[in-house]
């Protein structure tokens, strides 16, 4: 289903789709409003595989005066998200080895990174190091969970060329709480199933009508929290 991919190998990858692929603008804006209440004037906020950089622009959009810092394994998603940011602190690294000071970050945003991660519980004990005590993290991954997985197992290629995991909600719970977050809210992205249209507002009235829906959809997204 999956393969392991070397650090280079994934770095050349999205070099290769730099300017090419990335999550659509709807999927950043609610990222950037989960997080935002979390950002005060002068927050750091660190993007972890910042891609070209749109989750911080969403996030400047709402939170102006927060000192924003992404870092991508891929020297060309850099590069575009120097451009993409303007005064932005930028670098190429590693999420398994973060090259930044204990307590630095207020807030971290990782989005559709630990896919790609062959040590989760040691990735997130990395983000956990450098979140101040109280920090805020918020997540995003494939949802193993979701109605139409199977489909996708058999079209993911027309979508994502750079080969990933997906992980059950329960699997992502335990990760978290090994590496010592508290999680406070577990939300869904994209669609459960259907499309636009009629459709969609039914699925809509469907996510409200039963909230245990929002973690079948595409993308599970976790609030979680540093401890004091």
């Amino acid at each position: 289903m999956s393969t392991t991919l070397s650090k280079s190998e994934i770095a050349e990858g999205y070099d290769e789709i730099a300017e090419v692929l990335a999550m659509s603008p709807k999927f950043y804006r609610l990222c950037a409003s989960i997080i935002a209440p979390k950002i005060c004037a002068g927050s750091a906020v660190l993007d972890i595989g910042c891609g070209q950089g749109w989750q911080l622009a969403e996030i400047r959009k709402l939170c102006p005066d927060a000192k924003l810092h992404g870092m991508d394994i891929s020297p060309k998603l850099v590069s575009l998200a120097r451009e993409h940011v303007p005064g932005a602190d930028f670098q190429t690294g590693d999420a398994d080895n973060l090259a930044y000071a204990d307590a630095q970050f207020d807030v971290v945003v990782m989005t559709e990174v630990l896919e790609h991660l062959s040590d989760p519980v040691l990735a997130l004990t990395q983000l956990k190091r450098v979140l101040k005590p109280g920090g805020w993290l918020l997540m995003t991954v494939p949802n193993r969970d979701w109605l139409r997985y199977d489909w996708y197992l058999n079209n993911r290629k027309a979508y994502q060329p750079v080969d990933d995991k997906w992980y059950r909600v329960a699997e992502v719970r335990g990760y978290l709480g090994k590496a010592g977050f508290d999680i406070r809210r577990i939300t869904g992205a994209e669609n459960c199933y259907f499309s636009g249209g009629l459709p969609r507002l039914l699925e809509k009235l469907a996510l409200v009508l039963y909230p245990p829906l929002q973690q079948k959809m595409k993308r599970a997204l976790y609030l979680v929290q540093k401890p004091a």
